[in-house]
């Protein structure tokens, strides 16, 4: 599994995050609360975790060009939210864990 994450500084990430979820639960299963989110895709899963006006995001996929779109429909749908269509988020490789 193929895993990414990005972190942002989000006014209001409470906000940012209930209508992230709202949004993407008319059409896909999403899991949340106040704080944390899982949003399951179908190529892949993303989860975001709320810290005060922070919003943490990893996305997994088996498959680097799924983890490609979950990256760009995440940053799209984060910018639509922040009112910042010009959002750039800068993606970093999650290395994978040994059991």
């Amino acid at each position: 599994m193929l895993s990414s994450q990005t972190e942002l500084a989000a006014p209001n990430a409470d906000k940012v995050l209930y209508k992230l979820c709202k949004h993407f639960a008319l059409k896909i299963p999403v899991d949340f609360d106040t704080e944390n989110a899982e949003i399951h895709f179908p190529i892949g899963d993303c989860t975001l975790r709320r810290v005060a006006n922070h919003l943490h995001v990893q996305c997994r996929a088996d498959a680097p060009d799924k983890l490609a779109k979950l990256e760009h429909v995440l940053q799209d749908h984060l910018g639509l939210m922040l009112k910042d269509p010009a959002l750039v988020l800068h993606w970093q490789a999650v290395a994978e864990e040994i059991n």
